[in-house]
């Protein structure tokens, strides 16, 4: 028997996440496109289904090939290396690869287009995702990076504070059911 699963946020009912994002979805100038592995789409853990739901200008896109349609003017590439360089005011869309590393890079792999673009890569931050371990300092949820590079790009970063909410919500009702205590 299948459990049932909250069909705006894709999670099981009982770990749905829509009671806590922010309504409406927090507006921004950037245009943000999550290009997810299918293989991360299920996982408890991924974050890109709240970071979507609560951003206006944010979309997902499941597959390993997309279009290289989305790589238009004005397009960067969220990822680490070298940086972009690129004014904030010309970034009109950025992208965030969703997966493990192994699974970004095989999208980088499949979409030659992406490796093209302009990257944005952010200084090191720390994370707050204290239910999964990064492997290296910086590694950060695709939510984490997503709000961090927006307020690079737009400033105001106060502004996302009721996403982070629901971030920092997620996070302490993972570890409460895993018998955790607290956020880091």
């Amino acid at each position: 028997m299948t459990r049932p699963v909250c069909p705006r946020c894709e999670r099981p009912a009982v770990t749905c996440l829509c009671a806590t994002l922010p309504v409406p979805p927090l507006p921004h100038r950037t245009e943000l496109l999550v290009l997810q592995h299918p293989a991360e789409a299920g996982h408890a853990k991924n974050t890109a289904a709240m970071l979507t739901l609560g951003l206006q200008s944010a979309r997902l896109l499941r597959g390993e090939v997309f279009d290289a349609a989305l790589g238009a003017p004005g397009t960067v590439l969220l990822y680490p290396g070298a940086p972009a360089q690129v004014a904030p005011a010309d970034v009109r869309r950025l992208v965030l690869l969703d997966g493990s590393w192994r699974q970004s890079r095989r999208l980088l792999a499949a979409n030659p287009w992406l490796s093209a673009l302009p990257r944005l890569s952010l200084p090191p931050l720390p994370g707050r995702y204290a239910i999964r371990r990064a492997h290296r300092p910086g590694q950060l949820s695709t939510l984490e990076a997503g709000l961090h590079a927006l307020a690079m790009l737009e400033g105001s970063a106060e502004r996302f504070a009721p996403l982070w909410g629901a971030f920092d919500a997620f996070i302490a009702a993972a570890l409460s059911r895993r018998g955790g205590s607290g956020l880091p």
